[in-house]
């Protein structure tokens, strides 16, 4: 299944830049800063540290247990398009793999920056988050987002915010992680994710500095 949030292209070039050893190893509160000292990468202050998460391409088989989780965990209603998406690509010798990816959490994310309503903010851990009682359904956030990421029910504009609103304890993994029986999803820094996956994980695309890793296949693996 195909999904604009990430390119063929992109999957492609990640794995011919990451090919190598494959290796894997709370509470929130609206701050009300100003949208140029979040997007500079502050929260009340401090430096964030950004989270993320680690896509393993040889390990995903593609049965969609992340997206079921995802939505049951999340309890979103039947107007509510899908938070996560499974997505595949084949190399140019046949092989097929897949990808399950959602929001980038970008460091740097134009959604936020377009938002009039100031409804859109990164939390502690860096997640782009959504206040949707402030939303007003413009859409320019969809229009600002170079993955697609934003969608619109009932109520306002949804995306996955790490299952940090579903009431999770701090530390525990988002239900995506929690449902993946192949170790296919990690999430965690950014920095711990890099440091663990070494030179084998690259960045999923460019646009906005995307807070979410490919691993790609090993060398040799078509």
């Amino acid at each position: 299944m195909e999904h604009k949030n990430i390119t063929r292209r992109s999957l492609l070039c990640a794995s011919v830049a990451g090919a190598g050893t494959v290796a894997l190893g709370g509470a929130w509160g609206l701050t009300g800063q100003a949208h140029a000292d979040d997007a500079a990468g502050t929260i009340a202050g401090g430096p964030v540290e950004q989270y993320g998460f680690l896509v393993a391409l040889t390990r995903c088989s593609g049965c969609g247990r992340c997206v079921e989780a995802c939505r049951k965990g999340n309890r979103l209603s039947d107007s509510t398009e899908d938070r996560r998406h499974v997505e595949s690509y084949t190399r140019t010798r046949g092989r097929t793999f897949f990808a399950s990816t959602s929001c980038m959490h970008c460091a740097e994310p134009s959604c936020m920056n377009v938002c009039p309503a100031g409804a859109i903010w990164k939390d502690e851990k860096g997640l782009v988050r959504v206040d949707q009682q402030r939303c007003m359904g413009c859409k320019y956030c969809y229009q600002a987002c170079p993955y697609g990421v934003p969608t619109y029910n009932e109520v306002a504009m949804d995306k996955c915010d790490g299952c940090r609103s579903a009431e999770l304890d701090d530390g525990e993994d988002p239900y995506c992680v929690q449902a993946c029986k192949f170790g296919a999803l990690e999430f965690g820094p950014v920095s711990q994710l890099k440091a663990t996956a070494g030179d084998a994980a690259v960045a999923i695309a460019e646009a906005n500095r995307p807070s979410c890793l490919v691993l790609a296949p090993e060398k040799g693996v078509s």
